[in-house]
């Protein structure tokens, strides 16, 4: 590569230069899935924690659960915190410390650290369409919405929706900014947006219809009642 970079010039004229830019691009192309490769898999040791932590935190929470004597040692969440926060900081750019990133976020929120959340996100967020990516994206949006920023959630949800490359989230954008509006009091904004959801033939499950209609039925009968 290093020779190619210092011979560009007389290779082949114009046509060379295609060629070499054509051969590096392909270079760097390898060496980041290479890299992306590698990253995730020193992931998967702490994701494995991490489905742990979950796990433990879910039976926990389950009343109805069978207790048994498990002998299993609880997942420490500081520890888990700290080594997500290394792994982020030591793999910025990737897929992998974006899923890190996410799955922290979580837990800084359920912890009642939604500033903290939102601030790991942003770095954690790039320019792509990588599913990664607009899934911290979303985050991000849901972070402003849960701390009465609605404006600036709006405008995040806005650039999902702009996107072609992310229409398989399309439909619940628009219910979080149906909700949003809702929380901003502009109930004829929300009961739009809730009614192009709603009576869209695209979605092929129909979840996203069913979840509208559902929040226009509360919006109704608050709306019926004053409140």
């Amino acid at each position: 590569m290093e020779f190619l970079e210092k011979n560009a010039k007389g290779i082949l004229g114009i046509a060379g230069l295609v060629v070499v830019a054509g051969l590096i691009g392909t270079l760097v192309t390898q060496n980041s899935i290479r890299k992306e490769k590698a990253t995730q898999e020193k992931f998967f040791a702490i994701d494995a924690k991490v489905k742990k932590y979950k796990e433990d935190k879910f039976k926990a929470a389950d009343k109805s659960a069978e207790k048994k004597e498990v002998a299993s040692v609880p997942v420490e969440v500081n520890a888990l915190k700290a080594e997500l926060e290394a792994f982020v900081n030591e793999n910025t750019g990737t897929v992998a410390a974006q899923i890190a990133g996410l799955e922290l976020a979580d837990i800084l929120t359920s912890e009642n650290k939604g500033t903290d959340a939102l601030a790991l996100l942003q770095k954690v967020e790039t320019k792509s369409d990588l599913l990664s990516n607009v899934l911290v994206r979303m985050k991000i949006a849901q972070s402003f919405a849960d701390q009465d920023r609605c404006s600036d959630a709006l405008i995040i949800w806005g650039k999902v929706l702009g996107s072609k490359a992310t229409s398989y989230l399309h439909a619940e954008a628009k219910i979080n900014q149906a909700l949003c509006y809702k929380k901003m009091n502009d109930l004829a904004k929300a009961e739009e947006i809730l009614n192009q959801v709603k009576n869209d033939k695209a979605d092929e499950t129909g979840q996203s219809n069913r979840e509208a209609e559902r929040i226009l039925r509360v919006i109704q009968f608050n709306k019926s009642f004053g409140t």
